[in-house]
């Protein structure tokens, strides 16, 4: 008969337990967003596009020296053309980039 208690007092333990565990990890998770959006509050959400119109325009700049004529050259010029196809999709305006207009 003891063992009937033992094994109930162990569940009512356990229920109340993953409760607490799942309750701290939605504490964790509420403070680190919390934390997160306070500090990106500041930050600048067009820095990965920018970053691709400036390699795109030193392309621009630099294509003289890839045909051999005069120019400078700057080192991701040995680099392959990553940012080639970005006037596609940039042409398509508001359209997903997965449309075929």
């Amino acid at each position: 008969m003891l063992e009937v208690f033992r094994f109930a007092w162990f569940a009512v333990r356990t229920f109340f337990g993953v409760i607490a565990f799942v309750l701290a990890l939605e504490a964790a998770l509420w403070a680190f967003v919390k934390i997160h959006s306070t500090l990106m509050s500041n930050a600048d959400t067009d820095t990965a596009l920018k970053r691709c119109h400036d390699i795109q325009r030193a392309g621009n700049r630099t294509s003289g020296s890839r045909g051999g004529g005069g120019g400078f050259t700057r080192s991701w010029d040995r680099l392959p053309r990553v940012s080639s196809g970005l006037g596609r999709y940039r042409a398509l305006g508001s359209a997903t980039i997965g449309n075929k207009r």
